[in-house]
Formats: C-alpha cells, structure tokens, sequence
C-alpha cells in the first residue's frame, strides 16, 4: 500500500515538474534572438543591427526606407506589448482586455478622440514622412508575421493585430495627452474650494515666486552652497503670488468622479511630468566644446521604461538617444552636428466647462442661445460579456460631455484641450537631421505638442534653448477652475506665433537650465503655466556658476547630485519655529542633527528623514483641518502647488495656522512643534526602532518598478522589480518624487534615462536606463542597467562594443 502511495506520488511530482519544466521552456522561446540572419520583404539592401552589452540597438542601413523597417522591426522585438498597450488604450479599448471595470475610461478616451486625431493628423503628413512611418509599421508588422502572439498578450486574451501610420501618431497624442496634467489642479481646487471658498483657494494656491529665476533672462537667487550658511545668514523665504479667477464655478460631485478617473488612469498614463537638462558653452568646459545633459523623469514607475535607447544610420542621417517605442523620432539625443534635450513647459492645455443643456430637446446653452449637441454612436466590447455594449457620447461644439461619460457626474460638465487644434509630430523628423541652429529651429517651428522646453548644443560652440510645442494663447480667465460654458466659447484665440516663443542662445553666463522653472520674466501672454519651485534649477544652476573646465566627471556629478537647496529655507524653519523640550532627548537629538546637516539626501541620511517628514507633516497639519484629508494629502503631495504658497502663509503668519478645531487659536510655533514631534513618532513607529541613528533615509524612501500586470498578485513577484532604498527627494537634481505625507515614501519619479553628450569635438553620448531594453521579465535586458543606474554608472554609446548581431537581407 504504502508502495502504491509513493509511486502515486513521484508520479505526479513528475507530472507536476514536467508541466513547469515544459511551461517554463515555452515561456523561453519568447525571448529575443539577437543573433540572426533575416530575409525580410520590401528591404532594397543588407540592414545590420548591431547590440551592446545592454541590448541597445545600433541600426546601419543604406537607405532610409529600410532604416524605418528595421527600426519597426527592432522596437517590436523589445516593446510591442507596451506599444500595443499604448496603442489600444488611445482607442479606447482597455475593457476588451480588462474587463467592464474599464469602460468608464475607455468611454472617457473615444470622447475625447485621441485616435480619431491621431488618423487626422496622419493624412495631413507630409508624403516623405508618411513613407518613412509606412515602412516603421511595415517592420512591426513583418515582426508580428515571422513571431507568436506575446505571452503577456495571451495573459490579456489580447490578439494580434496590424499597425498603420496613425498608430504612431496615437502614441504621440498619449504622450501629449500624459503631460496634461493641470487638469488635475482643477480638480483638486473643486475640493478645496468647497471647503474653504474662493477667498481660501486664493490663499493656498500659488504658481510661481516672483523672484523665480527664469531660463531665459538670466541667473536669479542663486544659492549658498550648504546650511550652514543659510543658518548665519537668517533664512530666506520667497514670496509666491496666486491667481484664481473668481468667476469660476464649481461641482464637487464631478470632481470627485472626475478625480477619481484620472487618479485610476495614473498607471496607465501618468499625469505629471518633471525633468532637468541644461547646456553649457566652450567657455566653462576642460575641452572647449559644448556639453548637454538630460533627464527626462515622465512616468518614472512604469516597467518598462516610456523611453528607450537607440542609434541609427542610413547614408547622412545618424541619431542617437531615447525614443517613445512606437514613434521613430528620437526626442532627446544627439547626432553628428547637434544635440538636443527637453523638459515639461508646464502651461495649461487643458480647460473644463459646466454646460446647461436641455436633455430632452439635446441642447445646450452658450451667449443666450440653444444649441443642439450632436453625438455618435460607439460600440465598446467587453471582457466577458457576448455582446457588445453601446453608448451614445455627446458634444457641445467640439467640447466631449463628460457627464454622458459617467452617467451620475449630477452636473454637466465639457472638457476642451490644445489636442482638438492641430497637432503634429513631424517636425521631429526634420529636428532629429538638423546640421546647425537654423535647421533645428525649423523642426522646432513643425512640432505641434504639449509645449515643452528644448535645450540645445552643437559642435561649432554654441548652446540655445527654445519653447516648442503648441502655446495657446489664453483670451480670458485662469483656467484653474472650470468655466461656464454659457458664456465661454473657448479660452484660447489659438497659438502665439513661432517668432514670439521664448528662446536664448549663447547667454553671457555660459549655460543655460531648465528644470520645469519660470521660463521668462515677462510675456505679454497668458499661458497659465504650473511652474515647479526653484530649488532644481538653483541647485544646478550654482553648482555650473562656480565651475570651470567642466568635464565629464563634473557633468556627471552634477546630474546625480542629492543635495537639496531648500533645506537652506526649511532648516531654519526649525530653528526659528520648534519649541525643543531640553529634556527629551530623543527630540534634541534629532533637533541637533538635523541643525548639523549639510542637505545631502543620501540613503543613509538621518537627517534627510527628518527633514522630509517634517516638511510634509508641517505643511498638512497646517491645512488639514480646513481642507480635510484627502484634499491636504493630495494638495501638500503636489509641491508644485504648495511649496511657494506655504512659505508665503509662513510670512504672512496665516490664519490657516490656527487648528480651527479646537477652541483656542495656535500659532505658527505650536503647528511646527506638534509636526515635530509627530515627525520623531512616525519615524520610529515606520522604522520600528525609537533610536533616532537608525531613521536612515534609505529606510522610509524607497523605489520599485511596476509593470501593469503587476496589478495581479499572482504575476506580482515576476514582472516587478524591487523596492530599493533610494537617495533624493522631490527637489533634488537627482529628483526622486513622491507624493505621500508619511512614510513608505515611494518613488514616483527619476531621471530614468540619463544622458550626456560631449562635443569633443565629435558628439559622445554616455547613458543609462533606470530598467532594461526589453519588455519581457525573462529577458537577461529586462532591468539590467537598474543596478548600474543606482550606481551613478554610465555606458559610452561609442565606445560599447557590439555583443550581438542580426542581418537583414532583401527575399
């Protein structure tokens, strides 16, 4: 018997080891060979596609045509499931792999129409551009052809399905759409508004300090270069100015519908973006040629990465740099002439409208008049269900109904955003084989996108920085907060002209930053723009100021850094504010050590976690009381809302620091004690230990990278990477955001694909990615630079000799 039990067993270990023997071999065949010979249809000669150590791909054609194929065919192999993602998400069809939980958003996303302006746009492509996209999709789908449906396609129940050109234009309209994140600001003001008014709105939102310093007319406030300094010489506190207009109204129950969209959208989408990238002249290098350096930090947490490294080579054109799998333009790199980088503008694009419409007679009001909506008919197929569910979407003019879209908004609300006017990405093309200034102006003058800061370097010796993108020059109002649609037709009179964008070349000082900060002192136009404070921007502008003979190493050195100049005005804070009991020594303690600080937020920081915990606890518990939980949560995670404003209440001595919920009125001293002491804590309940030495940053701040089907447990363990304790914080260059008022403070957003280009007096281009090439968690280049990324490592995309190759050839 006992015989019979253990040969039933073995057998079905056996049976058991098999199955994942055979599973796990499966699973491996979908990993990428790089190593092949190919013959590949429509190719007119030999394509070489060569790979380093990282799997980053060099391409040498012989002709453009078949360039763009193999570069389809090489973005296909590494990323199809994110392109397809991406793809069937700007097509609103999310709930046919991911069930009728979906369909709000996808009902969100054919009203807006991303794919419908993708096809627009790409009919109006010009015949050269279309050709070279025929043949990128031509790639992508001769992969698709000659390969097996993904696995994480088949986890989805997702089939394949051929690319057209318009494709890649809707990756470029979710890439737009992703940097459109003041939409966000309204909402939140929704919230805030009703609980404190308009008159307490005024006094909590702010944009931007008026000593800002600013890209374009020069160098302002810059800093010492520690504490200590600051602390001899009092502390500094900015004044930061608001604007709200006041005639906008207000629905709290839409904004909590609406806020809870686009918070659900955060790990498809993302909704902010943040980056640094400066450049600087002959003048101030070891060299004596120009120096670009890049971070762009979009949606940081996503795996894979947004971006993706590449080179190409077809007779003149040669590109090297970061692209958006599925859009064959390099955004930010080099070629043999030019280099160029970008960071978020942060004007305002999008703008919402309360309608009053008739529901019986489908009309809507505007200037006295009735108006009929119009509306289509959209089918929308579902994960489970046999048939396909139908909707009506309406539209106010051009503007979607959004109350349509979720059915109980109980008010009628429109969105109107820059993507319903032109919008094209053409001039990337041109830009990408741009020889000197001029000719990058042009591509920089056809790019019509979310407006973005373009920084720029070239052989010859100079640097520049220009605005591209669509500017929409605002007619009236703020759009902070939604307009009335019965009297507003739109809030832009439409783009301001090229000739007018701000821009700077060769500047006196010798460099030239952009870290999301105040672009110009003066405009005579009103963009509405979300500046980010202007710690970055300082931090790096003074760190190139005091160099000379800047080098690589120095580049390097300043793109990593983790110091943190704000500290320089919340330290003292401390100081002036904090009542210290003399007898607590856990709270002299950490009093001391954080007077003692040199900012630097390292992992192994003590002081840097009670700096940050601090700041955040001091902030809210000086406006939870009046704005609730939520709103003071989202409000002080957002520093580009809050930083500038609440050193403003701190000036002003607000009355929002009095806790209007208790009957006596307490200063700015008692609300700073008590985020104190809050602070000593929850950093010792988080990190388990009530010994101040052991509240090492690294401990409360971490990061991790999320793949989508990291949302199931089960696949959880396989296709995520970390946590990792990680350095910075949201106003250090090496950024690392996070939005949480306590502890685990997660990382939203880094400098994920780092780049350096060195005129010398041939471009060099050193590089690393946060995660890997390739999207597939068994993949040897799934998250193979992350180590080296932590490590401040860098790989020299001329001097990485090739690892793998794979040949191309014509049938």
């Amino acid at each position: 018997m006992r015989r019979n039990v253990f040969i039933l067993m073995a057998t079905l270990f056996g049976i058991i080891a098999v199955i994942g023997i055979g599973l796990y071999v499966y699973l491996r065949s979908f990993i990428p060979n790089y190593n092949a010979a190919l013959k590949a249809p429509g190719l007119k000669d030999t394509v070489v596609i060569e790979r380093n150590k990282y799997a980053v791909p060099t391409i040498r054609a012989q002709n453009d045509d078949d360039l763009y194929f193999a570069w389809g065919y090489v973005n296909a192999q590494d990323r199809f499931f994110q392109m397809e993602t991406t793809r069937r998400i700007s097509q609103g069809r999310i709930s046919e792999f991911a069930g009728e939980s979906e369909l709000t958003k996808d009902m969100f996303l054919r009203s807006v129409g991303f794919y419908e302006i993708a096809k627009r746009s790409a009919k109006a492509l010009d015949p050269t551009i279309a050709g070279y996209l025929q043949r990128y999709v031509d790639g992508i789908n001769y992969y698709l052809d000659t390969h097996g449906t993904p696995p994480y396609m088949q986890i989805l129940g997702m089939q394949k399905e051929k690319w057209q050109i318009e494709d890649a234009g809707a990756v470029s309209m979710m890439l737009t759409w992703s940097l459109a994140y003041n939409m966000k600001n309204e909402l939140l003001y929704y919230k805030m508004a009703d609980k404190v008014g308009h008159d307490g709105v005024m006094q909590l939102v702010q944009y931007c300090a008026p000593d800002s310093p600013t890209t374009v007319d020069d160098i302002v406030s810059l800093v010492p270069s520690n504490v200590e300094a600051i602390l001899r010489g009092g502390e500094s506190i900015p004044p930061a100015v608001a604007s709200i207009n006041a005639k906008r109204e207000r629905s709290l129950s839409a904004e909590k519908k609406l806020a809870s969209l686009f918070d659900d959208f955060g790990w498809l989408l993302g909704t902010r973006s943040t980056s640094n990238a400066w450049v600087v002249s002959p003048q101030k290098t070891a060299h004596k040629g120009t120096i670009l350096v890049s971070d762009m930090q979009l949606h940081f947490s996503k795996l894979p990465n947004d971006l993706y490294y590449i080179r190409v080579n077809a007779g003149d054109y040669y590109a090297v740099g970061a692209q958006v799998p599925g859009l064959p333009v390099i955004v930010s790199g080099y070629n043999r002439h030019i280099a160029w980088a970008n960071t978020n503008n942060n004007i305002d694009i999008v703008d919402l409208f309360t309608e009053t419409i008739d529901w019986d007679k489908k009309t809507y009001r505007h200037a006295g008049n009735e108006y009929p909506l119009t509306s289509r008919e959209e089918l929308f197929r579902v994960k489970g269900r046999k048939e396909p569910i139908r909707k009506t979407l309406y539209y106010a003019g051009r503007r979607p109904i959004l109350s349509e879209v979720f059915s109980d908004l109980g008010v009628d609300i429109s969105l109107d955003w820059m993507g319903f006017e032109e919008l094209t990405y053409e001039g990337f093309f041109h830009l990408n084989r741009a020889h000197n200034h001029d000719e990058f102006l042009d591509g920089a003058n056809a790019i019509r996108m979310s407006p973005t800061n373009m920084v720029y370097a070239d052989r010859e010796g100079n640097i520049a920085y220009r605005v591209i993108g669509s500017l929409p020059a605002r007619k009236e109002g703020t759009g902070n907060l939604p307009a009335n649609g019965e009297e507003v037709d739109c809030n832009w009179t439409g783009n301001i002209p090229d000739d007018e964008y701000p821009a700077v070349k060769n500047p006196p000082r010798g460099f030239i930053v952009t870290s999301n900060n105040k672009v110009v002192k003066d405009f005579p136009y009103d963009l509405n723009p979300t500046y980010y404070a202007k710690y970055r921007y300082e931090n790096v502008a003074t760190m190139l100021r005091d160099a000379y003979d800047i080098d690589l190493d120095y580049a390097r050195k300043v793109h990593v850094d983790t110091h943190t100049v704000m500290a320089n005005e919340v330290v003292p804070l401390v100081k002036r504010y904090v009542a210290i009991d003399e007898n607590d020594a856990d709270m002299k303690g950490a009093y001391d050590i954080l007077l003692e600080w040199d900012g630097n937020v390292s992992k192994d920081s003590v002081a840097a976690s009670i700096y940050n915990t601090f700041f955040v606890r001091f902030a809210y518990q000086t406006v939870v009381d009046e704005i609730g939980h939520e709103a003071a949560s989202e409000y002080i995670g957002d520093q580009r809302l809050s930083v500038g404003r609440f050193f403003k209440l701190l000036k002003d001595d607000s009355d929002f620091f009095d806790d209007v919920r208790t009957p006596g009125k307490e200063s700015i001293r008692d609300i700073a004690t008590r985020a104190f002491k809050e602070t000593l804590v929850i950093l010792a309940k988080y990190s388990g230990s009530p010994r101040v030495e052991d509240w090492k940053w690294g401990t409360f701040h971490k990061i991790t990278f999320d793949h989508l089907l990291g949302k199931s447990a089960l696949l959880r363990p396989f296709v995520n990477y970390g946590p990792f304790p990680f350095e910075g914080d949201r106003q250090t260059n090496n950024r690392a955001s996070f939005s949480e008022v306590e502890p685990p403070f997660i990382t939203e957003q880094a400098s994920a694909p780092r780049i350096i280009v060195v005129f010398d007096p041939e471009p060099k281009g050193y590089m690393m990615l946060a995660t890997g090439e390739n999207e597939y968690f068994l993949s040897e280049h799934y998250t193979d630079m992350t180590d080296a990324w932590l490590r401040h490592e860098y790989f020299c995309m001329e001097e990485e000799p090739a690892r793998y190759k794979t040949t191309m050839k014509p049938e």
